[in-house]
Formats: C-alpha cells, structure tokens, sequence
C-alpha cells in the first residue's frame, strides 16, 4: 500500500509517498517549484502535469491533500491557493484514486498530539516515525505528515 501525501502551494508544492507496511517507511519525497516570472496559468498547468506524472510514476492507492483556506487573514494567498488545489483535485480524479483531504489541525494532532504544534514539531515527528535522518524541505516534511495522517486515519494500515 502507497500514500501520497500533498500539501499545495503555487510556489512550492511538496510531496511525500509512503509505503505502508507493520510500519509505513518513506518511498518519495520532493516538492514541485514554479516560477513567479511564469503566468498563473502556465504555473497552474505546470503543477497539474507533474503531480499527474508523480502518480504515475509512484503509483499510490490513495492520495492526501492538506486542506486549508487562508481567506480571512490573506484573500488573495486563499484564492491562489484555491486554483492550485482545483488542479490537484483535478489530477487526483482524473487517476481515480481515493482523496483524503486533511486540515494542519488534524496533521498536527495526528502526529503531535496537540493542534497547535509547531511546524518544527511535526516535521521532526515525522522524520522520527520514518526514521530519516534530515528533511531539508519543509514543505516535502509537511507533504509526509499527511500521507502518515492518511495512514493513522484508517487504522495504521491505510486501508480504506
């Protein structure tokens, strides 16, 4: 059993896969940069197409989008946030896998045991639970707690 976990930005859209097993161990982790100098559409279009080749080339049985709007505090980071998850959702349905959306607080309380957790507390609980040593890309970091949350969600042993 593969998760992939995904947590959408326009800048930076980081990924983690997980092979679940007694224990779940990392497959894959990354993040898919686009460039401010590109349009929003080309950005867009550039996100689509690489998770889609991402989850032909991992291969996952379910997929885990952390979920989360933005529009009180910063409407326009919100709105962009928006269009990158459309085209996320876009991909993951056009694959026909099971999605998992997950908020910070769930990812947060999943692995930390507190909702407030700071990002250096999950992203050093997930790399203690995946017995890596570093995880240089936050992003690629909070990608990998979703898929875990994905993976605790349904009992530790990912099935739906």
């Amino acid at each position: 059993m593969v998760i992939l976990g995904i947590d959408p930005g326009l800048a930076s859209t980081g990924f983690g896969a997980i092979s679940c097993g007694t224990s779940p161990s990392l497959r894959r982790c990354g993040y898919i940069r686009t460039s401010s100098r590109q349009s929003m559409p080309s950005r867009l279009l550039q996100v689509y197409r690489d998770i889609r080749e991402l989850i032909g080339v991992v291969n996952p049985d379910m997929v885990g989008i952390e979920n989360v709007f933005s529009l009180a505090r910063y409407p326009k980071a919100g709105i962009l946030l928006g269009a990158v998850l459309g085209v996320l959702y876009l991909a993951v349905e056009e694959s026909t896998l099971p999605l998992f959306e997950i908020s910070p607080r769930e990812v947060k309380n999943c692995l930390v045991g507190y909702g407030g957790a700071s990002k250096d507390q999950v992203k050093e609980t997930t790399r203690r639970i995946l017995g890596v040593s570093d995880l240089s890309s936050f992003h690629a970091a909070d990608a990998l707690a979703v898929a875990l949350t994905v993976f605790y969600r349904n009992g530790g042993h990912g099935r739906i």
